[in-house]
């Protein structure tokens, strides 16, 4: 068997007797096939093995696409599932004894549409622990020389919001939200929004996410 997985049946057996995992390897190879339901927990594993002797390979997920895994650290994962979808996973700390799961799934329509979750370290989904509450919509990227009838106005003329998100920096500890309008819209309507909006906004990682001004 090798290093790797012998270390990460360790981890495994440790969080199983209630110790503390440390590293998004177990994390990712535990998730009980909610988020990765068309990768296979030997699959993960294999990518990760892959990655570790730094080859970034393709593997045939469950509907026969390739899967490849992009980034891997202590804290982080990225994983394009199949050609129109990619996950990231980070382990952000919250107390001595548990650990909050944020994942990102952003599915590619083909503008690229995201979706942030919270979950504890057991893969319960969060209601009550929000580090980022309200979600960000297309309003908070506006100037604030837009006034409210503008906002209005310009979300009126959208039938829904599509918003790309991704962890950014040399430890993931930054969350950049991004609106796609340019590849949405056509030129034209693209003209009534650029004078009012902002390219992106991003915020600190952590217990609460904080934005960046």
């Amino acid at each position: 068997m090798k290093p790797f997985r012998i270390a990460l049946l360790v981890c495994l057996l440790c969080a199983a007797l209630g110790g503390e995992c440390r590293s998004v390897r177990d994390f990712f190879a535990s998730e009980p096939d909610d988020i990765f339901l068309l990768v296979p927990r030997s699959v993960r594993l294999d990518l990760m093995d892959y990655y570790d002797s730094g080859q970034q390979v393709e593997l045939t997920n469950r509907m026969g696409n390739g899967t490849r895994l992009i980034d891997l650290d202590s804290t982080y994962v990225k994983v394009r599932t199949s050609a129109s979808r990619v996950v990231e996973l980070l382990m952000i700390p919250y107390s001595k004894r548990d650990t909050i799961l944020a994942v990102i799934e952003t599915v590619f329509t083909p503008v690229a549409d995201s979706r942030l979750r919270f979950y504890n370290s057991n893969w319960v989904q969060l209601s009550s622990i929000q580090p980022l509450r309200p979600m960000p919509g297309l309003a908070d990227l506006m100037l604030p020389t837009a006034s409210k009838d503008k906002r209005r106005e310009l979300l009126d003329r959208l039938p829904f919001t599509q918003l790309e998100m991704t962890f950014v920096g040399e430890r993931h500890d930054t969350l950049v939200v991004r609106h796609n309008l340019q590849q949405f819209l056509s030129k034209e309507e693209y003209a009534l929004f650029a004078p009012w909006m902002r390219s992106q906004i991003s915020y600190r990682v952590g217990k609460k996410f904080t934005l960046i001004r």
